[in-house]
């Protein structure tokens, strides 16, 4: 596997079919843009509702209530974009309570997935493959059984953190150390956050790791139908040849006996339902966005939370035991992934409010997340705080497929950064950093340097 004294050399990792100087160059080459929030310079996106929709939302919140119609690009004077491409002439509504978020993921007569990603979902499903995400009824059911007991097992994810997540993450920590060492500028979300999560999913999915720069171009690209369609199903057709080719070599070469996705889909079987090779092919070009997109920012806002909070970063250091409740509290307090959508599938009232059939509905998690009828002081950033289920997975059987490998992820993150970076700090005033995002949420770098102090 690649190891921490391989910083930048060209001795072969273990782990990658690549040298540790070819990832190093990659990570360089990530171009800035790929750092920062994609939507937060639409043309119909307020930038200071981008900035801080917490004070906007809950603003709103306190005025009209836990459901809020959109009306001419703005939902109660909050303008923002139409976040899924949802067709503007059927009404739609955003929900912010807690409780009615939670009301309606848990409501599925009433409130369902199917067409509820609108654009988003038009570019990745096929003429015969639905992505889980917009299923519903026992196909739903169906397919996230054979992923969780087959795909995503507990046995699974716990050898791919031993195997691959925890090694990688000690490797970035130890090229960042070394970095340090020779007085180099360090940014958490180019130097650690990216490069994790892109590494552990090229490592489940086959992606080049030496292509880091190009593989997220084409994940966001991907991910953003609702920002350009055509530019969406250009690269969704990319992605669907490299795996499409790349399903086909393994077949012919039986090398599907691995731990990694297309072996584990390949094998999968409950129920007599299988994954064709159709299926393993729209989820691997699925999940590698999906698995990148929201993870390795969710990765790069924990280390700002803790960077911003220093005290509770060294009490993290003191005690590992805190790792857990700390990764809670920072996928509460600052999620990267910070709307849900679902249709109003007949006429409900919701919160008092009349939803009328065919609504789109549009759940701000991130917004509930801070709910003051559940949290006390709800924008205190505090990682001993009483443990209360937040909503940045979801809940319900339509909770966040990836949970449980993200949360492997930022476990690992977590105890790679207190065990060989404990005595790093922000390299700049916390109030110079910024935070952008209306769908997916991120910080635009997180600069680091050794404690001065």
């Amino acid at each position: 596997m690649l190891s921490q004294s391989e910083d930048a050399g060209s001795k072969p990792s273990r782990l990658f079919d690549v040298s540790a100087n070819a990832v190093d160059e990659a990570i360089r080459a990530i171009p800035a843009h790929q750092l920062r929030a994609a939507d937060h310079d639409l043309p119909q996106m307020d930038p200071e509702v981008s900035i801080d929709p917490y004070r906007h939302f809950g603003a709103l919140r306190d005025r009209r209530g836990d459901v809020v119609p959109y009306v001419d690009g703005a939902y109660g004077g909050v303008r923002v974009f139409n976040a899924f491409g949802h067709d503007l002439s059927r009404p739609n509504f955003c929900v912010l309570g807690y409780d009615t978020i939670r009301k309606m993921v848990f409501d599925k007569v009433n409130f369902i997935n199917s067409g509820s990603y609108g654009l988003h979902t038009e570019v990745q499903k096929t003429d015969t493959v639905t992505t889980v995400n917009e299923l519903d009824g026992d196909e739903h059911r169906l397919t996230r059984k054979l992923f969780d007991l087959e795909v995503f097992s507990r046995d699974t994810l716990t050898q791919l953190a031993e195997e691959t997540i925890a090694p990688i993450a000690a490797f970035l920590t130890g090229r960042i150390r070394a970095m340090l060492d020779r007085g180099e500028t360090v940014d958490l979300s180019r130097h650690f956050a990216l490069p994790l999560l892109f590494m552990s999913m090229a490592r489940i999915t086959g992606a080049p790791l030496d292509r880091i720069g190009h593989f997220v171009e084409l994940a966001e690209r991907a991910f953003g139908g609702p920002r350009d369609l055509a530019a969406a199903a250009r690269a969704v057709e990319d992605l669907n040849i490299f795996f499409s080719d790349r399903l086909a070599a393994r077949r012919r070469s039986g090398d599907l006996n691995g731990s990694d996705l297309m072996s584990l889909m390949s094998r999968a079987e409950r129920d007599g339902r299988r994954f064709s090779d159709e299926e393993i092919v729209v989820y691997c070009r699925f999940l590698l966005p999906g698995g990148i997109e929201t993870t390795w920012r969710q990765t790069a806002n924990m280390c700002l939370a803790l960077m911003s909070h220093p005290d509770q970063y060294d009490q993290v250091v003191a005690d590992p035991g805190l790792i857990d409740q700390t990764v809670e509290e920072c996928c509460r307090w600052l999620p990267s992934g910070a709307t849900l959508p679902r249709i109003a599938a007949h006429d409900v009232e919701l919160a008092g409010v009349r939803v009328p059939a065919g609504s789109s509905m549009v759940g701000l998690f991130g917004i509930a997340n801070r709910d003051p009828r559940i949290w006390s002081d709800p924008d205190r950033f505090d990682i001993h705080r009483q443990r209360l289920t937040h909503l940045t997975f979801s809940m319900g059987s339509h909770g966040c497929m990836g949970q449980h490998l993200a949360r492997q992820n930022l476990r690992n993150a977590l105890a790679a950064l207190i065990r060989d970076l404990p005595d790093i700090e922000l390299a700049c005033d916390p109030g110079e950093l910024r935070t952008t995002g209306y769908v997916i949420r991120c910080p635009d770098a997180v600069p680091v340097r050794r404690r001065t102090t």
